[in-house]
C-alpha cells in the first residue's frame, strides 16, 4: 500500500493547489460523511461508496440508495444521488450530482449590469467494486462533468481507483484515487484544466457503540479529517468531526472546520442531518435518506430443526449470515421457509436454550427450493460435588473452584464445612482448579463428567513450607 501510495502522490506534483476546475468534486456529497469530518475513506460501504472510495462497493450485499439535499450560502443548492447494485460478482455504483447557483447578476465588458443567470453542474458518476480476498476489496470508477457558467460551458470526465480492508475486525483502511481528469472550455480549444485530483488514505476503528476515523487527503497540499460517531443505541447516531480543508482556516477562522450532526437507524431505512462551519460565510446544511433494499432471487430455502434423541421437531432460533442476513425462528412443527435467495454461499446458525448450538454452511443455487434438516442435540447435565480439607488435619479449608470446559465458571465452597456443589453442569470434560488462600498450594485436575450422575472428588490441600 506504501508504494501504491506514493506512485499515486507522483502524478499530481505538477498542479498547484487552488488552480482546479469544478471544486464541487471535492466536497461530501451526503451527510453521513460530512458529519464525521469528511473522513469516510475506510468506513463507506453504502452507495455513497461511489464518492468516497469505490472499493467500499464491494462490501455491499443488498440494494442500496441515498438521496441527499445540499443548502450552502449564496442560495447554491446541491441534489445528489447515488445507487448501489449487487451482481454474482461484485457490485455497480451509480451516481448524480447536480449543483446550482441562481440569480447571479451578469455584467457585460463595459461593467453594465444585465440580466441574471444561473451557474450550474452536473456529474455523473459510475463505478463498480468487488471482493478480491476475505475483508479486502478493489474498486474503479468514471465520471462525466459538465459545467455552465452562461458565457462558457465545459465538459469533461475523470478516473478513481481505490482499495479497502479490514485486517482485524475492529479496523478498517483505505486508499483511493479521486477525480483523475481534466474538464475542456471550448474558448481554451488546446488545453484542458486539471479537475481537482486527491489522494485520500483512512484507517478507522469500529467498536459496538463507538467509531472513529481519521483520513488524510492530499491535492498538492495536506488535510486531514478526524469523526466520531456514537451509538447509545443502534436507532441512533450522533457525529461529530472537524477537517482542515479544502476551505481555508486561514482565511475563514479555525471554527471553520468543525462539523456534527446525527442519524436514524432503521432495519431498512437511515436519515441523517449534518452541518458543516464556514466561518463568516455561514453554514452547509444537508440532509439525507439512505434506503436498502434486500436482494432477493428466485431460490428458497426451508429447515426443519429435529431433537436429535427423540426425533421430534422443535422450536428453534435462526440467524442466516452471507448471502442473506436473516433472524427468524421455526414454528411449532420445527419448519422456516425464507424466500428470495440469490445463488451464492449461506451460514446457517441454530440455537435454543438447552440445547447445544450449531453452525452450517450450504450453497444456494438460486433457481428452486433447498431443503436442509438441522439436528440439535440437548444438553445433557451432571452434578459436581465433594469437600476441600487440609491434607494433614483433615479441616475443612475455604477456595474457589474453578472450572473450564463445555461452559467455564467459579465457585466458593462453604469457608465452615468445606463443601462445594456445582448443579446443572453440562456434561464432558473439565479442568478443575482449586485457589485457596495464599497459605496452602493450588490443585488442579482433569474430571470428566457423565450424563445425569452425581461425581464426587474431594480435594487434599498442603500447605506450604
Amino acid at each position: 500500500m506504501t508504494t501504491l501510495l506514493l506512485t499515486l502522490i507522483s502524478l499530481f506534483l505538477g498542479n498547484s493547489p487552488g488552480t482546479s476546475a469544478l471544486p464541487l468534486l471535492q466536497l461530501a456529497p451526503d451527510p453521513h460523511g460530512a458529519a464525521l469530518g469528511e473522513a469516510f475513506t475506510a468506513i463507506a460501504a453504502d452507495a455513497t461508496a461511489l464518492y468516497w472510495n469505490c472499493a467500499g462497493l464491494g462490501k455491499i450485499k443488498d440494494y442500496s440508495l441515498a438521496l441527499n439535499h445540499q443548502s450552502w450560502f449564496g442560495n447554491t443548492a446541491d441534489e445528489t444521488f447515488h445507487t448501489a447494485l449487487p451482481l454474482n460478482y461484485g457490485t455497480l455504483g451509480l451516481g448524480l450530482i447536480y449543483s446550482a447557483t441562481p440569480d447571479i447578476e451578469f455584467y457585460n465588458e463595459a461593467n453594465q449590469p444585465g440580466k441574471t443567470f444561473t451557474a450550474w453542474d452536473v456529474v455523473l458518476n459510475a463505478g463498480y467494486g468487488i471482493k478480491i480476498a476475505e475483508n479486502y476489496y478493489l474498486g474503479a470508477g468514471m465520471k462525466g462533468c459538465y459545467q455552465n457558467l452562461f458565457t462558457t460551458a465545459g465538459y469533461g470526465g475523470a478516473l478513481d481507483l481505490g482499495i479497502a480492508a479490514r485486517p482485524f475486525n475492529f479496523l478498517n483502511l483505505g486508499l483511493t484515487l479521486r477525480n483523475y481528469g481534466a474538464v475542456h472550455y471550448p474558448e481554451n480549444q488546446h488545453n484542458f484544466e486539471p479537475l481537482p485530483a486527491e489522494i485520500a488514505l483512512g484507517i478507522a476503528y469500529s467498536g459496538d457503540q463507538f467509531k472513529t476515523e481519521l483520513d488524510a487527503r492530499y491535492d498538492n497540499q495536506l488535510q486531514l479529517g478526524l469523526g466520531f460517531e456514537y451509538q447509545p443505541v443502534k436507532e441512533f447516531s450522533l457525529r461529530l468531526g472537524y477537517r482542515s480543508g479544502p476551505q481555508d482556516l486561514n482565511e475563514l477562522g479555525i471554527l471553520s472546520g468543525i462539523t456534527a450532526g446525527l442519524g436514524i437507524n432503521l432495519t431498512n431505512l437511515a436519515l441523517d442531518y449534518s452541518c458543516s462551519g464556514y466561518g463568516k460565510l455561514g453554514w452547509c446544511h444537508r440532509i439525507g435518506i439512505r434506503i436498502k433494499l434486500p436482494r432477493t432471487g428466485a431460490g428458497s430455502l426451508r429447515l426443519k430443526v429435529i431433537d436429535a434423541d427423540t426425533r421430534s421437531p422443535i422450536w428453534a432460533n435462526i440467524k442466516l449470515s452471507g448471502i442473506r442476513e436473516f433472524s427468524g425462528e421455526t414454528n411449532t412443527f420445527g419448519e422456516l421457509i425464507i424466500n428470495g435467495l440469490i445463488p451464492g454461499r449461506i451460514i446457517i446458525h441454530t440455537y435454543r436454550k438447552n440445547y447445544l448450538p450449531r453452525t452450517d454452511t450450504m450453497l444456494i443455487l438460486g433457481d428452486r427450493e433447498q431443503t436442509a434438516t438441522l439436528y440439535l442435540t440437548p444438553v445433557k447435565y451432571s452434578i459436581l460435588t465433594g469437600t476441600i480439607y487440609d491434607s494433614l488435619t483433615n479441616r475443612p479449608v475455604p477456595a474457589k473452584i474453578v472450572y473450564r470446559g463445555p461452559v467455564s465458571g467459579e465457585q466458593e465452597n462453604d469457608p465452615d464445612l468445606g463443601t462445594y456443589t456445582i448443579r446443572t453442569i453440562p456434561s464432558g470434560t473439565y479442568t478443575i482448579k482449586i485457589n485457596p488462600a495464599p497459605s496452602y498450594l493450588p490443585q488442579n485436575c482433569t474430571l470428566q463428567l457423565l450424563p445425569n450422575q452425581i461425581i464426587r472428588k474431594d480435594f487434599y490441600l498442603i500447605k506450604r513450607q
